[in-house]
């Protein structure tokens, strides 16, 4: 049996969402043979609730960047931020200029008007539905595993990255988005769970991703596998790269290395 690992965006889906045919037919393959199939994102699971992602019969979910795991609906792992790190995260955004989305397990937390150069923000309110809430909702019970914020020109980043080193790992996409994420997590720490769950030897992992938040995870892979579209840093650092998330990148990967 072996362990597959998929990024969602660019990986599974497009920038619209979309899923190529080839794409299911090769996580559904992979299952029929006997391998556990899983999204490794760095969404917060209440931002993987979708129906497109939960009809491709996956096994689990690592969701958060490792923060939050699942493996058939059961909650296996779960790192939070403390309400007190919490506060002092929204203080350091708000005295930087940083405008700031709260990521959850239950809901996403952010106000869409802060963002207003930002059009992901308008689609993430409206795909969240009810999962997204204002900040102003927000309570000290709500579960928060990490947070994303934008750069903008009055931020001094290095004084951000000061304040919050003591508990947070800042993922810096390009220049504009970070994730912030607690120390000591990251996509290969979740596959690793997984990993000491089933008791699975460490050349039997595969993982796939396109972007930086994906580098961990493709370096602790035994194969680590780059879309042909994604991150050059991720492309230099993958075992295999493969086609394009637009082409048939995941069929032929899996063909390549005979999982299907």
């Amino acid at each position: 049996m072996n362990l597959i690992f998929l990024d969602i965006d660019m990986t599974i889906w497009d920038e619209t969402l979309r899923i190529r045919e080839s794409t299911k037919d090769a996580i559904r393959l992979a299952s029929v043979c006997g391998n556990k199939v899983f999204l490794n994102t760095g969404r917060s699971r209440s931002n993987t609730r979708y129906e497109s992602l939960d009809n491709l019969g996956l096994d689990g979910v690592v969701a958060a960047c490792g923060c939050h795991i699942e493996i058939g609906g059961e909650v296996l792992y779960s790192k939070l931020l403390t309400h007190e790190q919490v506060q002092i995260s929204l203080k350091t955004m708000s005295d930087e200029h940083m405008p700031v989305v709260l990521e959850g397990s239950e809901y996403c937390f952010f106000d869409p008007e802060d963002f207003p150069d930002d059009p992901f923000a308008e689609t993430l309110w409206y795909s969240l539905g009810d999962r997204a809430r204002r900040m102003s909702q927000l309570t000290p019970e709500d579960p928060i595993n990490k947070f994303s914020a934008d750069i903008t020109a009055e931020t001094d980043f290095d004084a951000v990255c000061e304040r919050l080193g003591g508990f947070l790992t800042p993922i810096n996409h390009n220049g504009i988005v970070v994730e912030f994420v607690p120390k000591g997590h990251s996509k290969a720490t979740g596959m690793e769970v997984v990993r000491q769950y089933y008791g699975v030897p460490e050349e039997n992992v595969y993982a796939v991703g396109d972007g930086m938040n994906d580098m961990e995870m493709i370096k602790a892979a035994a194969h680590g596998i780059a879309m042909g579209q994604g991150n050059p840093e991720l492309l230099m650092a993958a075992d295999y790269v493969t086609d394009s998330v637009y082409e048939d990148g995941i069929y032929r990967a899996f063909k390549y290395f005979g999982i299907i």
